[in-house]
């Protein structure tokens, strides 16, 4: 990200529902609108406990029993085959890809992306097995900090470098 521009990121998260075609709809409307990168979420629900429960945002008025570890279930894609479809359409449609990591199970994945950065969650910025495996891949860092405290925010950057991030981190 250069310093002289400001950069749009477009959040699709898991607005997907868990369907590719939404996903490159998602793609479309970003480009058009000329975001510079879009982002989506790996959502992974064997790293969630099946009794979970949803946070009061994400009751569905429809389904108000359903478990968290049920709804991300639904949102799950194989990421390892749809990663590379993504980033194809993004170059297509002149976008960038980024993604938010939440568990160190996936920094394999992440590392084969070949990413401009790596993308932390604000809700992981003490996820301190996440951040030692995201420095040691030694790329650029997005770190997301909205549900944070400066402590937090400080700890995290010193923990980063400290276990070899060697890159800038945007906050």
């Amino acid at each position: 990200m250069k310093n002289n521009k400001t950069v749009i990121i477009a959040e699709a998260g898991v607005n997907h529902n868990g369907s590719l075609q939404n996903a490159y709809k998602l793609i479309d409307v970003a480009a058009n609108c000329k975001a510079d990168y879009i982002k989506f979420q790996i959502v992974d629900a064997s790293v969630i406990s099946t009794n979970a429960k949803k946070a009061k945002y994400q009751i569905d008025k429809k389904n108000k029993t359903e478990s968290q570890f049920s709804m991300i279930k639904k949102l799950e894609m194989n990421w390892f085959k749809i990663h590379p479809l993504l980033i194809k359409k993004c170059k297509k449609k002149n976008i960038r890809f980024l993604t938010s990591i939440f568990d160190t199970g996936w920094i394999n994945e992440i590392k084969k992306l070949n990413l401009d950065y790596i993308k932390i969650p604000s809700g992981e910025i003490n996820n301190y097995p996440l951040l030692k495996s995201v420095a040691n891949l030694n790329k650029k860092v997005l770190l997301s900090t909205g549900a944070s405290k400066i402590l937090e925010i400080k700890d995290a950057i010193d923990f980063l470098f400290k276990n070899g991030l060697k890159k800038k981190i945007l906050l």
